[in-house]
């Protein structure tokens, strides 16, 4: 073999992760005196795609002292892929300076790695300077390029220039770019854009609908609570149970609860706060004192009794709010005898009660 079938044989060992067998490639092509640059970058491209930084510094440094051979553009694209990888950003910086100091011709792959490098350390001034010298340039910038400046964009929270780089690959997005549709639709979600749902529900038909993903269906749960779009909240929310996708964090749980509070849905918040409760969501006090606010208000105050049962069969105490919710709701009652009741359980809990609470 000469030195490019043994460079490919390399590269194929690398992507089955056989690291030993293309190592052995490597030292039989220098055993037989055709150790090249491309075998040298074989084996290093071998070290970056399976985590092996290190070994991948440690052979350029190897290669350097070859007097046989130079390092290519190559080369230094492999150093700063790995370089921008692992955030080593004054690495990667110092391998381009490398790069410019030898006047080795750029191409596209060293541009993309670069953007990739500031993409992945979140450094999006330096990812737009690359891709304007990228524009300015002889090199053209291919779809890699704009589907990573695409990404770029979504996760800084740039929308306009997130739309117009959209506009330029979105064929190709739409068919095959499920994690960066997610992308978009996150940026989306983090806006205060007038018309974001119909934006994200328009990404969202390009999601295929057995390409379940339980954050997605969390995060539209929450976007739906916070626009008050109950039906199609409750939609979501199905769809996590179904799944059985559960919601741990009690923001999210709180956004639901005031979407059902604010919509006036007693029922329909009943019918939740049972289904979360078997399903293992995490369970807050907000959602049984928005049923005691709601049934304190319209419903029979039997309702609001069995409500406080509720959260005894879930182990949780009676709080000042939870008091002062029941005394309100039997003032605007005229339960006489319940709100002095009431106020005995504050003053046995230890809880002030300004002197204009008792009634007259």
């Amino acid at each position: 073999m000469d030195a490019y079938e043994y460079s490919k044989g390399i590269k194929a060992a690398g992507r089955s992760a056989n690291i030993e067998f293309a190592v052995m490639l490597f030292k039989e092509a220098a055993i037989k005196g055709i150790k090249k640059t491309i075998t040298y970058n074989a084996l290093m491209s071998v070290f970056m795609v399976n985590g092996l930084a290190d070994w991948c510094q440690s052979l350029f440094c190897d290669l350097k002292r070859d007097p046989t051979c130079d390092p290519s553009i190559a080369t230094y694209n492999i150093l700063i892929s790995v370089f921008g990888g692992l955030m080593l950003v004054d690495h990667m910086e110092a391998t381009f300076r490398e790069i410019q100091k030898l006047d080795l011709a750029m191409n596209i792959y060293t541009y993309n790695y670069l953007i990739a490098g500031y993409l992945t350390a979140w450094m999006w001034d330096d990812m737009e300077k690359v891709f304007q010298m990228l524009m300015s340039g002889p090199v053209e910038p291919n779809m890699k390029t704009y589907m990573l400046m695409l990404r770029g964009y979504a996760n800084s929270g740039n929308l306009d220039k997130m739309e117009e780089m959209y506009s330029l690959v979105s064929d190709h997005v739409n068919e095959n770019g499920f994690k960066l549709i997610s992308c978009m639709i996150c940026a989306y979600s983090k806006s205060s854009e007038v018309d974001r749902l119909e934006k994200i529900e328009a990404l969202m038909k390009f999601i295929p609908k057995e390409d379940y993903r339980p954050w997605l269906n969390v995060l539209l749960i929450k976007l739906y609570a916070k626009e008050d779009c109950l039906e199609k909240m409750e939609n979501a929310i199905n769809e996590a149970f179904q799944h059985g996708t559960s919601i741990t964090t009690n923001s999210i749980m709180r956004c639901i609860i005031a979407t059902y509070f604010r919509c006036n849905a007693v029922e329909k918040l009943e019918s939740f706060v049972r289904r979360a409760e078997i399903s293992g969501w995490v369970i807050c006090r907000s959602l049984y004192h928005c049923k005691l606010v709601m049934y304190g208000s319209q419903g029979p105050l039997i309702a609001m009794h069995n409500v406080l049962q509720e959260m005894e069969n879930v182990k949780l105490d009676c709080t000042k709010k939870t008091l002062w919710i029941m005394y309100k709701a039997y003032m605007s009652r005229g339960q006489g005898s319940m709100v002095l009741k009431t106020l005995g359980q504050m003053f046995k809990h230890g809880y002030e009660v300004p002197l204009g609470a008792f009634p007259s």
